[in-house]
Parts: structure tokens; sequence; C-alpha cells
């Protein structure tokens, strides 16, 4: 009998261990099998949020969308185009609606094709899950499934009574037969719902956290666009500034162009008038003269002044040649220190130019004065020869190689004065010209130093309000991201009573990339504006609400 009770005791505790040992295992597939559902579960709330196919791509899927777009070509899915557009309506309307108002083209198709390949690539790992998934959790599955239907309601009542619960576990224990096997179910049907709640709550609080994170970036994009907005008027403000004073400066150049080749005009008209007036009475006062009948010896003594006169001119024209070639060195040697010395370079040609101007105007007069006594003593010569023609053939002849010689020598300084003369004008318009462009240079680098001073003052007052901004950004961003480690903080007491109910915890699911469900919140980065990650959680305060809870 006690050996019958022995071998009895002994086949009891052999089958309890491989009982044991079979709803451990089956413990571990549902856990498994939990950690699934979870990771799905969240991967479907992160993206209920954006159910539309060319919706804003989020922070975590930059990386991928600039990978997809650096090879996307709109004009290599022509015809896949065209089939959308024809045939699915939404995606009409939406192309009417977005492009090229908020879109443009290839950025719209590049946002379809790249959630397309999203679609895509999540059927394939929830097909590939399901492959590899066991076949026995699928029985078990189906098992459990009208008890969970059942014991659901009573196990959100039971939630938060204790004593009922342990009471009615005890009861199901007591009457259904196997009473381990149904504790191991009661257990693994608890940890599921507790790991579901937890589920549920992240996934608001993910969803809560898109929500703040969309509205603090749409913030920012509109406080930046209206800073380069103010900043574009500040440069289009400067810059028809700097056009203005250009355009005044250029008008102002003109005008004293304008205004001092008139007066030369004028000028030059008044001193022919006065020459030839003085050239006529000079005429007039000759003619009188010899009317009067002067004797020889009278135009032995004005051939002598004439030809003293011309030593004078000859002398004079030497010297106004010296004078010429040092003008021509002093400019050759002051043309680099031109934009050094602008104005005292204007006002010396001035004064040079209105010098050599005199100077030309007396060379004109002796000029013409000597022209005028060389005519009136060809016409005294040419009358005394006519006079004398019948008494002194030999006289005649006599005065006519003189007067030849003295015409040949007076053409010839003629044409010298005149060479002269032309070679100052020139001279001195050069240096009018000289002296408008040095001015006009001068000018024109003066208005350039106004603008690009007034530029640097914008672009340094336009940086100073940036700089603000920023600064009141990041703090905004600091405070949310503040928030955001309090409710992790507070997230890790979530599903607190279900410790101990199975080894594996939330802590262990893990995402499709491999990442952990309660992911820490010093993911979230926070950028400047040079683009890097300048701003560390270390530097931001702790705040807390109005009860001191954070």
């Amino acid at each position: 009998m006690w050996r019958l009770l022995e071998q009895a005791a002994k086949n009891a505790s052999a089958n309890a261990s491989g009982y044991v040992n079979s709803v451990h295992e089956k413990a571990q597939s549902l856990a498994t099998a939990v950690q699934d559902e979870a990771a799905t579960l969240l991967h479907s709330a992160m993206g209920a949020t954006r159910v539309g196919p060319v919706d804003e791509i989020l922070y975590e899927e930059l990386a991928d969308f600039k990978d997809f777009s650096s090879f996307f070509s709109a004009e290599e899915h022509t015809h896949e185009i065209a089939r959308a557009v024809d045939e699915d309506a939404q995606i009409r309307e939406l192309h009417d609606a977005l492009v090229p108002l908020e879109l443009s083209y290839d950025e719209f198709w590049c946002r379809y094709f790249f959630r397309q390949q999203q679609a895509e690539t999540m059927e394939q790992q929830r097909a590939l899950e399901e492959t590899k998934r066991p076949p026995e959790d699928e029985d078990e599955d189906e098992d459990t499934d009208s008890v969970d239907e059942q014991e659901d309601a009573l196990a959100g009542d039971l939630e938060h009574q204790p004593e009922q619960q342990q009471l009615l576990a005890g009861q199901k224990r007591e009457e259904a037969p196997g009473g381990e096997d149904q504790e191991g179910v009661w257990l693994l049907r608890a940890a599921r719902d507790a790991e579901r709640r937890a589920a549920t709550q992240w996934r608001q609080k993910a969803r809560d956290l898109h929500h703040q994170l969309q509205e603090a970036k749409q913030s920012y994009d509109e406080k930046e666009k209206t800073t380069l907005k103010e900043w574009e008027e500040q440069l289009q403000t400067l810059c028809d500034t700097y056009e203005t004073k250009m355009a005044a400066a250029t008008m102002q150049v003109d005008e004293a162009r304008a205004a001092g080749y008139d007066e030369g005009v004028r000028e030059s008209q008044a001193i022919v008038e006065s020459v030839q007036q003085k050239a006529e009475e000079d005429m007039t006062r000759l003619r009188m003269e010899i009317a009067e009948g002067r004797g020889a010896a009278l135009d032995d003594e004005r051939v002598a002044a004439l030809t003293k006169e011309k030593e004078e001119l000859q002398k004079t024209l030497q010297a106004a040649r010296g004078r010429l070639a040092e003008m021509e060195k002093r400019e050759r040697e002051a043309a680099p220190h031109e934009d050094k010395a602008g104005a005292a370079a204007l006002a010396d040609m001035t004064k040079e130019k209105d010098l050599w101007r005199m100077r030309a105007l007396k060379m004109k007069k002796l000029k013409d004065l000597v022209q005028a006594e060389l005519t009136t003593l060809r016409q005294q010569r040419d009358a005394d020869a006519a006079a004398a023609s019948k008494s002194a053939d030999s006289t005649q002849a006599a005065g006519s190689d003189d007067h030849i010689k003295l015409q040949a020598r007076m053409n010839e300084l003629q044409a010298q004065l005149a060479n002269a003369l032309a070679g100052a004008e020139s001279r001195a318009r050069e240096s009018y010209e000289k002296g408008i462009e040095a001015g006009k240079a001068d000018a024109e680098q003066r208005a350039k130093q106004e603008r690009d001073q007034a530029f640097q003052e914008g672009y340094t007052k336009a940086k100073t309000e940036a700089k603000c901004e920023m600064g009141v950004l990041r703090a905004e961003l600091g405070m949310f991201r503040a928030f955001h480690e309090s409710a992790a903080h507070c997230a890790d007491h979530v599903g607190g009573d279900t410790e101990g109910l199975l080894d594996d915890s939330l802590d262990d699911i893990s995402l499709a990339d491999g990442q952990p469900l309660c992911s820490p919140t010093s993911s979230i980065s926070i950028f400047t504006d040079n683009g890097k990650n300048d701003f560390s959680s270390a530097e931001i305060p702790k705040s807390t609400d109005d009860w001191g809870e954070w």
C-alpha cells in the first residue's frame, strides 16, 4: 500500500514538473507575443497622427527621407504619377490644393512615394513577424479568446479590490481541476492587461508630445520666416538708399561737367570777340597811320620792334615748352597718387588750367598783334614799292626779297604759335577731365563706404534680433524637454502593481529597429542656428508645475 502511494506520488511529481515546464514555455511565448503586440501598438500610435500620403516629415524620419530624396526623380515616375492622379481622387485633390502654393511638384511626389515605401516596408515586417510566430501561440490565443472576453470586464472591476480578487482566485483554484494551470493563465492574462494599459498610456503620451513638438516647430518656423522677411526688407532699403545716393552723385557730376563746359565755351567766345574787336581797332589805327604817310625811318623802327617782339615770342615759346614738359613730368609722377590726393590734385589741375588758359590768351593776343603788324608792314612795303618802282628797280627787288623772307619767317612763327596754343588747350582739357574723373572716383568710393557701413549695421542688427529669437526658442524647448523628462519619470512608476508577475517587463520590450519602448528623453535634440546640438540637458533648469510635482 505504501509502495503504491509512493509510486503514485512520484508519478504525480513528475507529471507536475512536466506541466510546470509546459506552462513556463507557454508563459514565455505569451510574453513574446505581448511584446510584439506592444511594439505594433506603439508604431501604430506614433503613426496615427499622419495618415495622409503627403503629410509633414517627422523628426525621426528626416534621415530616411533625405536618403530617399537624394536619388528620387519625379521624371522617372511619370506614368505612376499619371495613374495615381487619374485613379485616386484624394491624391488629385491634395495635388491641386498644395502644388504649388505650399509644396513644389518634386517635393509633393517625393513625399508620396516615400510614404508608399514606408507602407510596403511595414507590411513586409508584419508578414515576416507572422511567419516567425510559433503555431502554438495561435492555438493558445484561440483557447483563451473566449475566456478573455468573459473576464476582461471582471478584471477591470476587481482591479482595485485585491481581497475579492484573491478570494475569486482561491475559489477558482478550489473548484477547477488543475489549479496551477488556471493560476498561470490568470497571471498571464493580468500581465497582458497591464502591459496593454501601459502601451495605451505611452501611445497617448507619444501623441501628446508629438503635437507639442509640431506646435513648437511651427512657432519656430513662423518666427524664422518673420525674421528673414524683416532682414530682407532692411537689405532692400539699404540697396534703395545706395542707388538713390549714386544717382544723386552721378547727376551732380554731370551737372558740374556741363556747367564747366558751358562756362568754357562762353569764356572762349568772349575772348574771341574781344580779340576780333581789338584786331579791328588796330587795323583801323594802322590804316589811319598809313594815311598820314609816315616816313621810312618809322618803318625801320617798326621792323626792329617787330624783330625784337619776335625774339621775345621765341623766348616765351621756349619757356612755354619747358613748362609743358614740366607739367607732363609732374602728371606722370602724380598719376599713382591720384587716388590718395584726388581733391588736392583736382584743385591744382584747375589752377594750372586757368593759368595756362590765360597764357594761351596772351599768346593769342600777341599772335594777332604780330599778324596785324605784319599785314600793315606788307601793305606799306607794297605801297612803297609801287611808288618807287619808276626810280629804283634795285631797291624794289631788295624790298621784295626782304618781304618774302619776313613773310616766310612770320608764317613759321605763326605755325609754331598755333601748335603751342593747340598743345596748351589739349593739356588744359586733359587736366580738366582727369580732375573730373578723380572727383567722381572719390565720390564713388565714399558712397561705397557708406553703403558697406549701412549694410554692416543692418546685418549686425538683424543678427542680434535673430539671436534673441533663438534664445527665446531655446528656453521654450528647454521647458518642453523638462516636461518630457518629468513625464518619462512618472511613466517609470506605471504598472508597479504587476511587478514580479513575469521576468520580462516593459523595459525589455524593443521596437522593430532595436530601440527600447521607454526611450530616454535625451534623444530629443535642440538645434541651434549652426546645425549642431549645443544645448545639453544639463543646462536646462528643472521646472515644476503649480503643485510642485515636476
